[in-house]
């Protein structure tokens, strides 16, 4: 079978009609196996992933003490919410669900000890200068639970997605990176680390297109890549980066800055004034906030998949595809504005992306969930009261955990990762 073969899903979609969930899972697995890419994009096995992955998390969220907290309507109406857990659930967690998907009634997820695999994380524009890394309470909590291995890639938090392919490197074929413990910590070249073998790459944010970068520079690390699956990333671009772009060309900053003036620290405020700029001690001479912008742009984003999707594609590495929504009124109060111009393009945005800007092309992957949360809540724990600026927007009510959680039972379940 090859990606331009159509593969023959009737019997899929048969066993999806009787509900034979289990004869439904055994297929799309065995499809998975004989064709990765092509599996993942045929319509009934692309439909099927996203009804599979909601069902997992609404369940996982069933579990989740917080989850189940943070789905409750607000006193006095949970007195007399008619909706049962898994209608709030939904209902909190989820864009768009309908009533049979929350209802379903699927065979239990099950994932065995995942050793062969690590869980590489590729981390958004500022990482590091924000309160908290992403996922940084949930990357230990995933390796005691599957026994996966995680490791997050060093990425320089303001640099452009080409430079920042040598960090992805580093990881892939060093295990240099950040640990996944709750402080954060690097490992170096110093600790002799393991490389990973195979990898599942997930790209949040800027990570996404960092990842794409790499697929291009590094065609050869594709046969380790089981998949790619883009977490409110950031693939085509975004159009604040291109009004920030523009106020940036403004300044005549240098193309690439050791110094950090000024003006330099100001543009990193700009982007967000919650940045934590006392924690720009290290790779100083790397920061190129106008290239990390520029890369992040519309343009930027528009050129480079023009130039490039056909060969991605044609690397057959299945990809994956988690958005965000939310509203303008559950954001911070300094993202209210550009949330508010978002939506006059589009109402399903995540205060930084809209829903096109965070899908890769159809011939690439599919799409998997819109999730209910904006671009921070989706990836960061509550940041500290004292960073927050005020904000009572910033009290992480998404459920993460089980979020991730259900993406490794997924991935088992189609077998990407063992």
């Amino acid at each position: 079978m090859t990606a331009q073969t159509p593969l023959d899903t009737d019997a899929i979609q048969a066993a999806l009609d009787r509900e034979d969930y289990e004869t439904v899972i055994t297929q799309v697995r065995a499809a998975i196996a004989a064709d990765p890419a092509g599996a993942v994009t045929d319509p009934v096995i692309a439909d099927w992933i996203g009804r599979r992955f909601r069902n997992i998390f609404i369940t996982e969220c069933e579990a989740d003490p917080e989850a189940r907290k943070h789905s409750e309507a607000p006193f006095p109406l949970k007195l007399v919410d008619p909706r049962d857990q898994r209608e709030k659930i939904a209902g909190k967690m989820l864009r768009i669900v309908s009533d049979a998907e929350i209802h379903a009634e699927m065979p239990p997820a099950h994932a065995p000890p995942l050793t062969n695999t690590t869980l590489l994380f590729a981390p958004g524009l500022l990482t590091g200068l924000l309160p908290n890394l992403a996922f940084q309470s949930v990357w230990p909590q995933i390796e005691n639970r599957f026994g996966l291995r995680v490791l997050a890639a060093d990425s320089h938090p303001m640099r452009s997605t080409d430079a920042n392919v040598a960090d992805l490197e580093n990881a892939i074929e060093r295990g240099i990176g950040v640990a996944p413990d709750p402080e954060g910590s690097l490992i170096t070249e110093a600790d002799n680390p393991t490389p990973p073998g195979d990898v599942l790459l997930i790209g949040y944010s800027k990570g996404s297109p960092d990842i794409l970068s790499l697929l291009v520079q590094r065609p050869d690390l594709a046969p380790r890549i089981r998949g790619i699956i883009g977490w409110a990333g950031a693939i085509g671009g975004s159009y604040l980066a291109d009004d920030i772009y523009q106020q940036l060309t403004s300044l005549k900053l240098p193309t690439s800055t050791g110094d950090l003036t000024k003006d330099v620290t100001r543009a990193v405020m700009k982007l967000a004034p919650i940045t934590q700029i006392r924690k720009i001690d290290r790779r100083i001479p790397e920061y190129d906030i106008v290239g990390a912008i520029r890369s992040l742009t519309t343009t930027a984003r528009a050129e480079f998949l023009a130039e490039h999707r056909d060969e991605i594609a044609a690397l057959g590495i299945p990809m994956f595809t988690f958005t965000g929504a939310t509203t303008a009124f559950d954001v911070p109060y300094f993202q209210f504005r550009g949330t508010m111009e978002l939506a006059q393009k589009d109402l399903h945005n995540d205060m930084q992306l809209v829903q096109a800007q965070a899908r890769f092309p159809a011939e690439m992957g599919t799409q998997v969930a819109m999730l209910w949360g904006n671009h921070w809540d989706l990836s960061y724990d509550a940041f500290p009261w004292y960073t927050t600026m005020g904000s009572t927007k910033l009290k992480d009510p998404f459920a993460r955990r089980a979020a991730m959680s259900s993406i490794v039972q997924l991935m088992a379940e189609l077998g990407l990762l063992d």
